[in-house]
């Protein structure tokens, strides 16, 4: 499955962002990368960082050992 990663500066400029009740909020995968799905860019709350989350490198999901 593949999902968006940010670099450290696209992370704290985007993590946390909120629009009308939705918050955009990265995860940590198993390898320990910050990750969103790429469903965000799907999503009309978001459509103000729409190019910001579209320049995230895209990669490989880790699953978590749990």
């Amino acid at each position: 499955m593949i999902v968006l990663h940010p670099n450290t500066e696209q992370y704290n400029a985007l993590n946390g962002y909120f629009n009308n009740c939705y918050k955009l909020e990265f995860a940590k995968d198993g390898s320990g990368r910050w990750i969103a799905g790429l469903e965000v860019l799907d999503c009309k709350e978001f459509e103000a960082i729409h190019d910001q989350l579209n320049e995230l490198e895209r990669i490989e999901y880790t699953p978590t050992n749990e």
